[in-house]
């Protein structure tokens, strides 16, 4: 019988079983590897072991990233002193939060049979590896605002991927990713709001787009000043407009998209459509949001 060694990985600090093997020392079932195992190259443990505190600090949960992520794609990972560079410079590890959350979307898809279907992330606490986080505190922050953002859904150390999040997951491993679309309702329409999350958002999601609802200053606490939101509607592709009861708000970020040459739709409830509208505006009239939901489809489509 093999007698195997107990060692403590560089990486993750997890104390586990390691097996010699081709050159390499492998490391089982650590926090960079929880269903398998990586290869550190002989000669490489003391380099490593010898860098200073900082230089660990800042290495060593980018590189335990990388492996996680590789091992998890059932790819082998050898780790090596000499290459490290090649990781931490590697096009593959993300810089920004919405780059690091997108491998949280890519991990909970490649364990999840679809949308919904719930995914237990063991160890949750010392599991910050999944989106190449320097600590607990950034995996939490970018867990909720994905949440924030539709998503997922969490609890606790349980998981779900929303429709938006796992078309998202996959249009971003296939390289595509959903184009941002801003969406600006009457004040004060809560029960509206919630309708069109429900029913045309997810069609949205089907058109390739990602909608979001455009907070504008003084309707939310959480909503940016005017001069921020103006920001955020130039980085979308397009703004859907709803005039039911019109507000100088909605004419004011609608014409700003307009200037900008981002498209507009616009759309307004059937009982408010006969009041009068500044010319070139054809709102998709609708009665309920599912009407509307087909009606956005079938013209979208025909635009796109």
């Amino acid at each position: 019988m093999e007698v195997l060694d107990t060692k403590r990985c560089l990486f993750c600090d997890s104390l586990v079983q390691v097996r010699h093997k081709g050159g390499s020392e492998w490391y089982m079932n650590c926090l960079c590897s929880p269903s398998g195992a990586y290869g550190l190259k002989d000669d490489s443990y003391e380099p490593f072991r010898q860098l200073s505190y900082s230089d660990k600090r800042n290495m060593f949960p980018i590189i335990s990233a990388y492996i996680r992520e590789k091992s998890d794609c059932e790819e082998v990972v050898i780790v090596s002193f000499d290459e490290r560079d090649a990781i931490l410079l590697s096009p593959q590890v993300p810089l920004t939060t919405e780059e690091k959350g997108l491998r949280l979307l890519r991990y909970l898809h490649r364990h999840a049979s679809g949308p919904d279907d719930p995914v237990v992330i063991n160890q949750f606490s010392q599991s910050f590896n999944l989106t190449y986080s320097l600590n607990l505190q950034e995996l939490v922050y970018i867990a909720e605002k994905l949440k924030e953002e539709g998503m997922i859904e969490r609890i606790g150390s349980t998981f779900r991927l929303t429709d938006k999040g796992w078309l998202e997951a996959e249009s971003s491993a296939s390289g595509k990713s959903l184009k941002p679309c801003f969406v600006l309702l009457p004040e004060g329409a809560e029960e509206l709001a919630q309708a069109w999350m429900e029913t045309v958002f997810p069609r949205l999601i089907q058109l390739g787009y990602a909608p979001k609802l455009l907070q504008v200053e003084g309707r939310s606490p959480s909503a940016k000043p005017v001069h921020e939101a103006m920001q955020q509607v130039l980085t979308c592709k397009l703004l859907i407009a709803d005039i039911s009861e019109p507000e100088a708000e909605t004419w004011m970020y609608a014409g700003y998209a307009i200037g900008n040459e981002i498209p507009v739709a616009w759309t307004c409830r059937s009982s408010a459509s006969g009041g009068s509208r500044p010319a070139g505006v054809r709102p998709i009239v609708w009665d309920d949001p599912e009407q509307l939901a087909g009606q956005l489809q079938h013209a979208l489509s025909r635009d796109a």
